[in-house]
């Protein structure tokens, strides 16, 4: 045998894949991956959940913190009112529209400023800019430069990231607990959130010692519903087109977790966001167990987390309350003085 056969019998293929086993290597790849990013997915809205009820623990604080300042807890806004109106006689006007001309009607989002490390913010607006008594058909110099301001508590981060809508004016993702909604108009005296804790300012007042029902049984602030199609465009939703902080008393700021038609009484349970009712995009109407149905402007508490919206309650706890809570059961816990016992899940 020669010395050339010698050296080319011991030759060896040289390391390396086959197309074969590149194949299987790429499909265990994609398995892995397959499985691995719903669990990313579902750490992220974990986080992300995180932080919406970490901003309703700080506004629960606000809360709190102004009452210990005022001696009864923020109220929720109020349309129209003119000084003269408002100084000499604070009910006046309360079934006007729209938004307010005087700072002192501006919605709780603004009052509860200072509490929230946004002093800087508040302070942009005074008693000062207010219009003239007698002046008709103009408003707080400064409504619209508090209005450009992000506060970046008041977005869920689930839901989107603060950025002005299309006028230019930033929104929130909030709302206060009115409590009952009856049937008539959102400024009727029916609707005025006297049954829940945030209140039309103008009408009434309240402390967390008057909550009969136990403020740990009582929703004071939850994430508002509002439809995926409506989340840039300030258009879209009647409960997301005005100023965050002077929308006047409005579902920009309030919802209603109960409902009555005559003495037909029921609760109104939270609804994800894609549920939400109204007119545009994929949106559809809902009916209420009233027969009442629900368009752009209704009284759902929402949210764009699965399972549930996130609460802070009116001891300042926050937790979140599943979609399909016992409507008897969401009802009572939206009421503050009803009496009525409750236990949530």
């Amino acid at each position: 045998m020669s010395f050339q056969m010698c050296v080319r019998s011991g030759e060896r293929r040289s390391p390396g894949f086959t197309l074969v086993e590149l194949l299987v290597v790429i499909a265990i790849i994609g398995v892995l991956v397959a499985l691995l990013l719903p669990a990313v997915q579902a750490a992220r809205e974990s986080a992300r959940r995180s932080q919406c009820m970490n901003n309703l623990k700080q506004i629960g604080l606000a809360f709190h913190n102004f009452q210990d300042t005022y001696g009864v807890l923020p109220n929720g806004g109020r349309d129209f009112n003119s000084s003269r109106a408002y100084h000499n006689n604070p009910a006046a006007n309360l079934g006007d529209c729209c938004n307010s001309r005087d700072r002192a009607g501006w919605n709780w989002t603004y009052w509860i400023l200072p509490y929230l490390e946004q002093s800087t913010v508040f302070d942009l607006a005074s008693d000062a800019g207010d219009p003239a008594i007698g002046e008709t058909g103009t408003s707080n110099a400064a409504q619209d430069i508090v209005a450009q301001q992000a506060i970046v508590t008041y977005y869920c981060p689930s839901r989107r990231m603060p950025m002005p809508m299309d006028n230019g004016f930033y929104r929130h993702d909030y709302a206060g607990n009115a409590g009952e909604r009856t049937t008539g108009s959102v400024r009727g005296a029916g609707n005025s959130g006297r049954t829940g804790v945030v209140i039309q300012t103008g009408r009434e007042q309240i402390r967390l010692e008057m909550i009969r029902d136990g403020s740990s049984n009582t929703l004071m602030v939850g994430e508002k519903g509002l439809h995926i199609d409506a989340y840039d465009v300030s258009s879209e939703d009647g409960g997301d087109n005005e100023r965050w902080n002077n929308s006047g008393w409005d579902e920009d700021v309030v919802r209603w977790g109960a409902g009555r038609v005559g003495d037909v009484r029921y609760g109104l349970p939270p609804v994800p966001d894609k549920q939400c009712p109204g007119t545009y995009g994929s949106a559809t109407a809902l009916v209420d167990r009233g027969g009442r149905t629900w368009t752009q402007w209704h009284p759902y508490f929402g949210s764009a987390h699965p399972g549930g919206v996130n609460f802070c309650m009116a001891d300042g706890a926050v937790r979140t309350i599943a979609f399909n809570v016992d409507d008897e059961v969401f009802r009572r816990v939206s009421l503050a003085k009803s009496g009525l016992p409750v236990e949530l899940p």
